[in-house]
């Protein structure tokens, strides 16, 4: 049965494993007849001598010719795609040319065995049985064939030998037989396991049909599906995305991966966006939901909704998130009209919110609407009340005036419409501010018969309006008298004292380190330094002066009463001794200082204006020499404003007709002597001189001037850079100076590469000179930004006057510093002799070179400054030694004639 097993396989298998079989059969049985074939001709070759050419070679070609036949067949099938009962009769018909070609080769064997010597037998045997063992483990796909051969081909000269009579013979093939059992039995055996293979294998194909199959209908599902799903890494990022974000959006899908979909939302969408996401990667939600505006390719916002659930592990951690995006356009549309509609019918509520009133003049019962019950709190006069429970209730103030417009309407036939206000005790035991209007009804005689009117709460716009009157004239935050409140006062204490022949001080107060205060503790701390200093001036100024805030951390107090004998800086000094007292701000001690400026009516200005100004640059001029001063006015102080005024007009104009130009101080390499670099400064044309920065000082302190000179400076230096490009010329880098008012706008990388791009100059070429006083100001943030954009491109980042600000370690960490400039007043000391210079300029190359940061010394103007330089290995020179500032006509001549072998020699003491 177990041998008859194959047989039934090849009725009973499936199309599949048919296939996977006949597959296999198409490698083994070729190789099968090549090793019968080479059988046959060795053992054709082995009794050659011994037989008649009939049965040595007759009979072997009859067999090499059949075996060649089916050889050939099967080799012409390797590229036939047969079905599955092909297949079959293929099979079936292996298995009987197997069962011919075993009898075939047997019955050679039994007839060479007839012929041979019996010394012989077991040679002849032996070929025998290996070629049918060959034959068996060829056909492993088809074990039935292989026992065919095994027995028709082998089994009779076997059997010949067991029974030939001689125990060496028998002793050969008993152990013949036993083998060819062993062997049936293992291929029956092997069967079922390849017949389950073909089982796995046919499953498996199945198994990936259906995944695809599965696959397809989910992608004709997403594809059908209104809905994009979408799939994000544990953290939130989109990895997949379906192809409908395509459709629906205009957008590509990679527009819509990682973390870029967020750049098409909304920005008024954005944060809370942000905000749910946060608080479901944080696991304070478990799921997301957020609607939000998603722009489309077109540049329209549609309406969308978001949702997605966490997959999770065993231990609860976040896989992935799993989510759908949905247009909800239509319905978001929907629900605004609902809203807005409800929104109208709301405020149209409101709007008649009015508590209507009804009075008949022959009686004294008044009817009421409802909101007599929500608006004035009786609900119990929904029943109705008299009038007397109607005049009870308003103020006492107001009484008065309400019964006299009730006497009107009885005694004024002409009076129709009639309106009024008071104040009417509510339920609660307030009082409301209600507007009241009425119509009188009249009969054909004029006698008013009936009253119709309404209320009108209008309590909330009454207190509003005179919240509004006191924000316009008082401080929010401190409580005392405003700007506006304070030109008022001044302007009536001032007629007030003229009248009078008295005069007027005016001190203005400004809080010193007060921004200090709030960057390093916050705006509360300074709210509380403000509201205690407000609180000490309004207990020290004497009742009949006036104290206000103008605004920030600035004060003004007016002091009537002062006459041409009083010092007014002692008086306001003295008056002003106890404010400066520590403010408490939890549990620490803050330092109250400040500035202040003094000027006196009528001596310094009669008008309120004019002293006022005086007042403040005696203020300008206090703070000015280091603050925690009190200044007078003096008539210089004028002098230095207008002086100011001019600096800034100068340097307007100098802008207007292009006057800015940029002077070049050369920087020496102390390792090869080369120009390897200028420093651009600030030069202005002014009456067929050129000037210093000095004499527009206050021009540079203006933001909006100083970064236009800025700008100048940067086109003038571009330009330059390009003609020397132009000829050739090798001149390094070129540095330019900033300013903090570079950087308040937030956009000077953009100014700065945007003009390199325009003109095609290199950003390499450029070098940003920044001070130590930039990096500690309150745009510190922004001034790392925008450093490391510019470092990012190309632009070389220079620490100017290093040593000499605040925190320089600090800075080193925290900004991107490719140059320090060591400042000329520790250079102006420095000899070989071991000094205190000298020692802070080696240390400070020391600290460069072990950060990797090039050093430039500059206000170099001894040789024996530049030869210590070069000995503790400085990189750059600058100074007037090697050349004093000028203009870029000169540099050139500089550039082309530059000897390095004279500066290295300056270097190496040859000088």
């Amino acid at each position: 049965m177990v041998i008859l097993h194959p047989i039934r396989g090849i009725t009973e298998a499936s199309d599949e494993a048919l296939r996977e079989q006949f597959a296999l059969l198409r490698v083994q049985i070729p190789l099968m007849y090549a090793l019968l074939s080479i059988n046959v001709l060795f053992l054709a070759a082995a009794i050659y001598h011994d037989v008649p050419p009939l049965y040595s070679l007759g009979f072997p070609a009859v067999l090499l010719l059949a075996i060649a036949l089916r050889s050939i067949m099967w080799l012409l099938r390797r590229q036939d795609t047969a079905t599955a009962p092909r297949i079959r009769r293929y099979l079936f018909g292996t298995l009987a040319a197997a069962v011919v070609l075993g009898v075939a080769f047997g019955a050679w064997g039994l007839l060479l065995l007839q012929m041979i010597e019996p010394a012989r037998f077991t040679a002849v045997v032996l070929y025998l049985f290996v070629s049918s063992i060959t034959c068996c483990y060829c056909l492993q796909a088809l074990p039935a064939a292989g026992w065919a051969v095994l027995a028709f081909g082998t089994m009779p000269a076997t059997f010949v030998l067991i029974f030939s009579g001689h125990p060496y013979d028998a002793g050969v093939g008993i152990p013949l037989v036993l083998a060819a059992a062993l062997i049936l039995w293992t291929l029956a055996h092997n069967r079922g396991a390849f017949d389950e293979l073909l089982r796995s294998r046919a499953e498996m194909r199945n198994l990936v049909g259906a995944l695809g199959d599965s696959q397809e209908h989910y992608r004709q599902s997403v594809a059908l599906n209104p809905q994009i799903p979408w799939i994000a890494d544990r953290t939130g990022s989109t990895i997949e995305l379906s192809p409908r974000w395509s459709t629906l959006t205009g957008l590509s899908v990679e527009e819509g991966l990682g973390w870029q979909g967020a750049a098409a939302l909304h920005p008024d969408d954005l944060p809370q966006v942000r905000e749910r996401w946060q608080r479901a990667l944080s696991g304070e939600e478990d799921h997301l939901d957020a609607r939000y505006r998603l722009r489309h390719a077109d540049g329209t916002y549609r309406w969308m909704r978001t949702r997605s659930f966490p997959r999770r592990d065993e231990n609860g951690e976040v896989l992935a998130w799993y989510g759908t995006l949905e247009d909800i356009h239509d319905q978001m549309l929907a629900e605004q009209a609902l809203q807005q509609s409800e929104e109208r019918y709301r405020l149209a509520s409101l709007a008649t919110n009015d508590v209507i009133w009804d009075l008949r003049m022959d009686g004294s019962n008044v009817e009421w609407s409802s909101a007599v019950a929500t608006v004035l709190g009786y609900p119990e006069a929904l029943a109705g009340t008299s009038r007397d429970w109607w005049v009870e209730r308003i103020h006492p103030e107001d009484r008065p005036h309400v019964l006299e417009r009730f006497r009107d309407v009885e005694t004024d036939a002409s009076l129709r419409h009639w309106s009024l206000a008071f104040r009417f005790l509510a339920g609660s035991g307030t009082y409301l501010h209600l507007n009241a209007r009425g119509y009188v009804v009249r009969d054909p005689s004029g006698r008013a018969t009936r009253l119709i009117g309404a209320l009108q709460d209008v309590t909330k716009q009454v207190l509003f309006e005179r919240s509004l009157r006191r924000a316009a004239h008082y401080d929010a935050l401190t409580g005392l008298p405003n700007r506006t409140l304070f030109a008022e006062r001044l302007d009536a204490v001032l007629a007030q004292a003229h009248d009078e022949g008295k005069g007027v001080a005016l001190a203005i107060l400004d809080l010193d380190r007060f921004k200090m205060i709030n960057d390093n503790l916050g705006h509360d701390a300074g709210d509380a330094m403000l509201s205690q200093l407000a609180v000490r001036l309004s207990q020290i100024i004497p009742p009949e002066g006036t104290v206000a805030r103008l605004g920030g951390d600035e004060f003004a107090a007016i002091l009537p009463g002062f006459d041409a004998e009083t010092d007014p800086v002692g008086a306001v000094d003295a008056l002003l001794s106890t404010a400066r007292a520590p403010v408490s701000y939890k549990g620490r001690q803050l330092d109250l200082g400040f500035s202040v400026g003094v000027a006196v009516a009528f001596g310094h200005g009669e008008a309120p204006r004019d002293v006022h100004k005086r007042a403040d640059l005696a203020l300008y001029a206090a703070k000015k020499e280091g603050g925690g001063r009190i200044r007078c006015y003096r008539a210089e102080l004028g002098f230095e404003a207008e002086r100011e005024i001019q600096m800034l007009y100068d340097a307007r104009e100098a802008l207007r007709h292009d006057r800015i130009v940029p002077f070049y101080q050369p920087k020496i390499s102390f390792h090869t002597g080369e120009c390897v670099g200028f420093e651009a400064l600030l030069r202005w044309h002014h009456e067929q001189v050129f000037r210093t920065p000095d004499e527009i000082a206050a021009a540079l302190s203006d933001p909006g001037t100083s970064t236009q000179i800025t700008d100048r400076i940067l086109d003038k230096v571009i330009g330059d850079i390009l003609a020397w490009e132009a000829e050739g010329l090798r001149f390094g880098r070129v540095a330019v100076n900033s300013s903090t008012h570079d950087f308040s706008r937030g956009d000077f990388a953009e100014r700065i590469l945007t003009r390199l791009e325009r003109a095609g100059v290199a950003a390499h070429r450029i070098e940003l000179e920044v001070t130590e006083s930039v990096l500690t100001e309150q745009l510190s943030t922004s001034v790392e930004s925008t450093l490391r954009t510019l470092s990012d491109a190309g632009v070389t980042i220079a620490l100017d006057d290093f040593g000499t600000g605040y925190a320089s370690l600090t800075h080193l960490k925290q900004f991107p510093v490719d140059v320090l400039k060591i400042d000329r007043s520790f250079i102006e000391q420095i000899d070989l002799r071991e000094s205190e210079d000298a020692m802070i300029v080696r240390t400070i190359l020391d600290l460069a070179k072990r950060l990797g940061i090039l050093t430039v010394a500059e206000g170099i103007e001894t040789a024996s400054q530049a030869r210590a330089l070069a000995q503790w290995d400085c990189d750059v020179a600058q100074g007037y030694l090697f050349g004093r500032p000028t203009d870029a006509e000169a540099a050139t001549r500089l550039l082309q004639n530059w000897n390095a072998a004279a500066a290295l020699e300056t270097f190496r003491g040859g000088v």
